[in-house]
């Protein structure tokens, strides 16, 4: 139940949560770049993105950052991985992984034209504040419901179609359901209740289609299988794509209707999909 609640309420305020720790130590970052010292060791994986990290010290896990670069002159045991980055090596660094560097043409340059705009900047800000609390909530929804969401995140390519009629009878029968309680004065109180359930059915499917996208991507980047990671991915390129005109609008309306399917079909991942 305290794990519901914690949920509903940074779902209620959306604001970007600086860092979260899971219990391997596991160290992330949001739009902040993360400074490992010379007497610091970190015993996990370290995640920035749309931040920078320096490593001065030791890691015994990977590290990796989205949008951001890696400066390496102390110890990293894991993989080095910078997407749409560079990573830079001291002369007295030392990483026993492997090197990637993913080279995404234009995003950071994209994202920073954009934050450098006087027309609509206020806007812009809004935008990427928004997706940095959606990937904070995210974060911490999969931190909470690690199984559920893995659970139904695994049956996302499952039925498709099916899914999206499920999730767009239910966009159908919201208004009326909504006037249904209009009209009677005991169903008033249910309304928010209602568009509470709505929003966090929709944000539960978003999750999901978040997480296999960027397992998709993953496939290709070849970097180490890690459910938050793989969310950071599939979350990022869906922002991007919801910055074209048309095209984004698009996209969020076949992402909103399929994720209120894959919630309804697995009951918020408690339930199978069916074969």
């Amino acid at each position: 139940m305290k794990k519901i609640l914690v949920l509903i309420f940074a779902l209620l305020l959306l604001v970007p949560i600086p860092a979260l720790a899971t219990e391997k130590n596991d160290l992330i970052q949001i739009n902040k770049d993360i400074i490992v010292d010379s007497n610091e060791v970190v015993t996990g994986d370290i995640i920035a993105i749309m931040g920078d990290i320096r490593v001065d010290g030791k890691v015994t896990g990977d590290v990796v950052a989205i949008l951001g670069d890696i400066r390496v002159n102390g110890e990293v045991t894991g993989d080095v991985t910078a997407v749409g980055g560079r990573v830079i090596r001291g002369e007295t660094s030392k990483i026993y992984g492997k090197t990637t560097e993913v080279k995404i043409s234009g995003v950071r340059n994209m994202v920073n034209d954009i934050t450098r705009q006087n027309t609509n900047r206020r806007y812009i800000w809004f935008k990427i504040v928004r997706f940095l609390g959606l990937l904070a909530v995210g974060i911490l929804a999969i931190l909470l419901f690690p199984n559920s969401i893995k659970m139904a995140s695994g049956v996302v390519e499952k039925e498709v179609g099916r899914k999206m009629l499920i999730g767009l009878a239910i966009l159908l029968l919201t208004p009326v359901m909504l006037l249904l309680l209009l009209i009677t004065l005991i169903g008033i109180p249910l309304i928010p209740i209602l568009l509470l359930l709505l929003y966090a059915a929709g944000f539960f499917g978003y999750l999901c289609i978040s997480i296999v996208i960027g397992r998709k991507l993953n496939e290709h980047l070849k970097m180490k299988t890690e459910i938050l990671l793989e969310f950071a991915l599939g979350a990022l390129l869906l922002w991007l794509i919801n910055l074209v005109p048309f095209i984004g609008s698009l996209t969020s309306a076949i992402v909103l209707i399929t994720s209120l399917g894959i919630t309804a079909e697995t009951r918020f991942g408690t339930k199978r999909s069916i074969e």
